[in-house]
């Protein structure tokens, strides 16, 4: 005879399932990661594949994302307290240090800098040729640094060529031939021309466009919360390089979980697109998040000379390479 269970049994095995379970949720350590914009596009990947694949959980954290109202906030939000890690644009790192807002780096995005000049398909592109052009920019802290840099090394002044700003996106000035040259980072502006004509624009990034080979983008958290909580913080990177070596890996796969988590984050082709060229660049020599002096003081010398900050402080005001240790 088979033995059977009764319904006090099943409410009792349910009871210890959920006691079990609130348990296990109320075990794991909260980690709030503030973004560096206001909704989720491709470079959101890492933080997505580490909650869906399990690594957070496995590390005993219960990570959420937060968006800020703008990629200006996410450096306060941090020396606010209103949240532990971070992303954001290497500039505004050194910004926070010029400050004094407790907020440094502790590891990088990606390791090159590959911000540049793009043209449309089969248009020539060199830095040799841009006198008389019109290139359409941001008025973002990152394009004052970087722009100086291009017309050095292509023996121009800002009077030999033409600036137009940019204000949502410099994509549809460039491809409606109302500029000849856009500036953006390669991983935002090719798959959009690519999704849109099919062709591969001009480009020349990093050092042929005549700029520093420094990181555009750090993974940040406030001194402040690393003093007090500074082994969790080292879980987070720990699961976060596992999730960004898994999705380098599945670039198709990762780029379908950001799209499922966050719809309006663009097409699986857009994002699987822009993943595929950002990620190889987030591997450095020494690994994933690796920085260095040279990683900061050259961008910290640009905004000086550009009258952005006044002084160049000691890198490791910059950043701190703990979280690897």
């Amino acid at each position: 005879m088979k033995k059977t269970i009764t319904g006090s049994a099943i409410i009792s095995a349910l009871l210890a399932g959920l006691s079990a379970g609130s348990v296990y949720a109320a075990a794991l350590t909260p980690v709030r990661f503030v973004y560096d914009w206001s909704a989720a596009d491709h470079q959101l990947i890492p933080l997505v594949v580490g909650q869906q694949k399990g690594f957070y959980q496995q590390a005993g954290l219960d990570v959420k994302v937060i968006f800020p109202p703008d990629s200006q906030t996410t450096a306060r939000m941090l020396a606010l307290g209103q949240a532990d890690v971070g992303l954001n644009a290497t500039t505004d790192v050194v910004f926070a240090a010029d400050q004094g807002l407790p907020v440094i780096a502790v590891g990088l995005y990606a390791q090159h800098n590959n911000w540049g000049l793009f043209t449309r398909p089969g248009v020539p592109l060199s830095l040799q040729d841009l006198k008389g052009k019109s290139i359409a920019i941001f008025t973002d802290s990152w394009s004052r640094a970087m722009l100086p840099f291009v017309l050095k090394a292509a023996g121009l002044q800002e009077s030999d060529v033409r600036f137009i700003i940019a204000q949502d996106s410099d994509i549809p000035l460039l491809l409606s031939g109302k500029v000849d040259i856009a500036t953006n980072t390669n991983n935002f502006l090719v798959p959009d021309v690519e999704l849109a004509v099919g062709k591969s624009p001009g480009e020349l990034t990093g050092k042929a466009a005549g700029v520093p080979d420094v990181p555009v983008w750090a993974y940040t958290a406030s001194t402040r919360y690393l003093q007090q909580h500074g082994d969790v913080a080292k879980k987070w990177m720990q699961a976060t390089i596992k999730a960004t070596e898994w999705a380098a890996a599945h670039p198709d796969e990762a780029a379908t979980m950001l799209h499922n988590a966050y719809p309006d984050s663009g097409s699986v082709a857009l994002i699987s697109k822009a993943w595929k060229i950002i990620s190889p660049d987030m591997k450095g020599e020494q690994g994933y998040m690796t920085q260095s002096d040279s990683s900061w003081l050259p961008i910290a010398r640009a905004l000086q000379a550009t009258g952005q900050i006044k002084t160049v402080l000691p890198a490791d005001k910059y950043y701190t390479r703990q979280l690897l240790e």
